[in-house]
């Protein structure tokens, strides 16, 4: 004759099929048999949480505690239903009640901490992964969410410190080894993340979102080809998935594939609206593709909803200054500098437009401006220098041309205007040799 723990047994067979309805049937049958059957209670409460009917649930793991208070499990489940439903604060309160019962549970303190880490409140959540971690030195899942607290902390020897130490105890972790492969990809070490990135693919070859991962790398190593064979991976693993579509789409534009850009920037347009950076990326495949038109259009939308979006201003000021609008370029390079006001770019190409319209003063300290914030920047100079050999400011002429050959030795533009330079203050020789090379680099 069966009794009520055959029915359990029965129950929980049935929960491993994930056949829920007909497990919730034998627990309630084992309830029936036994309405103090304490297990029965706490199992129809995990088969009510599997399908999504947390308030029932929730109900089961109450009488669970109507019958043994101390049951510590059971204001864990409880908590973790309320966290399902949202409900941030009694989860905590239920974790809190957990941990009193039970002050070495680990996963009270993890999903506690997940809690908080949600929350926003990232010390309360660091100090209960820490306590996780030292409670469960086996589970890596308590250093991986800890290794992101210290992402958001900006530190990320630490985070990095804490996926080697997952990795030590599961080294098929394949989360921990994305978050680590992430962690030094802002560090700048690409070759590794790019290894870490590969391994997850090999751990879990339907994870779209590594593929992208190395994708990214890919494109920052100068690798379009290999990055777009793994956008296209994402893609097709993820078809809805319209950062994939953006990213591919910048990598065609690279390699001039106007128009298979401008189709992966509809799609992510048509995937996800609100995502203004979009636009401005697919106003620059219309520009490349000479639909002027289409691309005003796309930064007039961007900057019609977003005023200070650099970029777009950027890049119509760009558009302007090709249209031969160049008080509009003016403008437009203003702006983008109210809001960004060390965007190199900005100033070389505004100087550029104020020497077209004779305002030379202004295009002077706008190349100066250019040269201070990047004492690297070629263009800055070059153009300064050609500046003042026009006006007849030779030596500081010389000097800034002398620069940008120092810092591109195969200009020839620099090396003629150095030349003309030399031979306005008499050094005929060196004007020479300047010309020379010229010549030479220009191939005449």
């Amino acid at each position: 004759m069966f009794d009520e723990s055959d029915i359990l047994r029965r129950g929980m067979e049935l929960m491993k099929k994930k056949d829920y309805e007909q497990a919730i049937d034998a627990f309630n049958a084992a309830i029936k048999a036994n309405s103090k059957y304490v297990e029965a209670y706490y199992c129809r409460g995990n088969a009510y949480e599997a399908q999504g009917r947390f308030e029932q649930a929730l109900e089961s793991y109450a009488a669970v505690l109507e019958f043994a208070p101390k049951e510590a499990a059971a204001h864990f489940n409880r908590a973790c239903c309320f966290r399902k439903k949202g409900l941030n604060e009694s989860a905590i309160a239920e974790f809190i009640m957990a941990i009193e019962l039970k002050p070495d549970y680990g996963k009270a303190y993890y999903n506690r901490g997940a809690v908080y880490f949600s929350l926003g409140d990232i010390d309360k959540a660091l100090a209960d992964y820490s306590k996780a971690a030292e409670l469960m030195p086996t589970d890596p899942d308590p250093l991986v969410a800890r290794g992101l607290v210290y992402i958001v902390k900006r530190e990320p020897e630490k985070a990095l410190a804490d996926y080697d130490a997952a990795l030590a105890v599961a080294p098929d972790h394949f989360r921990a080894r994305g978050n680590r492969g992430n962690v030094l990809e802002t560090l700048g070490r690409n070759e590794e993340a790019l290894n870490e990135y590969t391994r997850v693919i090999e751990l879990a070859p339907s994870d779209y979102k590594a593929f992208m991962n190395r994708g990214f790398i890919y494109s920052k190593m100068n690798e379009p080809e290999k990055a777009l064979v793994d956008y296209t991976r994402a893609i097709d693993l993820n078809p809805k998935y319209a950062k994939a579509y953006c990213s591919r789409g910048a990598v065609y534009a690279l390699l001039r594939h106007s128009q298979k850009a401008l189709d992966d920037y509809e799609e992510a347009i048509r995937l996800e609206p609100q995502n203004i950076e979009t636009y401005v990326s697919r106003g620059q495949a219309k520009s490349a593709m000479n639909n002027q038109i289409g691309a005003l259009e796309d930064f007039n939308y961007v900057l019609t909803k977003f005023p200070d979006n650099v970029k777009a201003l950027l890049n119509r000021a760009a558009l302007h200054g090709k249209l031969g609008n160049t008080e509009l370029a003016i403008q437009d390079y203003t702006s983008a500098l109210q809001y960004s006001p060390n965007t190199v770019t900005a100033y070389c190409s505004r100087g550029v437009l104020y020497t077209k319209i004779g305002q030379v003063d202004a295009a002077v300290a706008d190349y100066k401006k250019a040269a201070e914030l990047d004492p690297n920047h070629v263009n800055a100079f070059l153009n300064l220098g050609i500046l003042e050999r026009t006006l007849g400011q030779f030596k500081p002429a010389i000097l800034h041309l002398s620069q940008a050959i120092k810092l591109n030795p195969k200009s020839a533009a620099a090396y003629q205007h150095r030349a003309v330079a030399f031979n306005m203050i008499g050094d005929k020789a060196k004007a020479e040799q300047d010309l020379a090379k010229a010549k030479e680099l220009s191939g005449g």
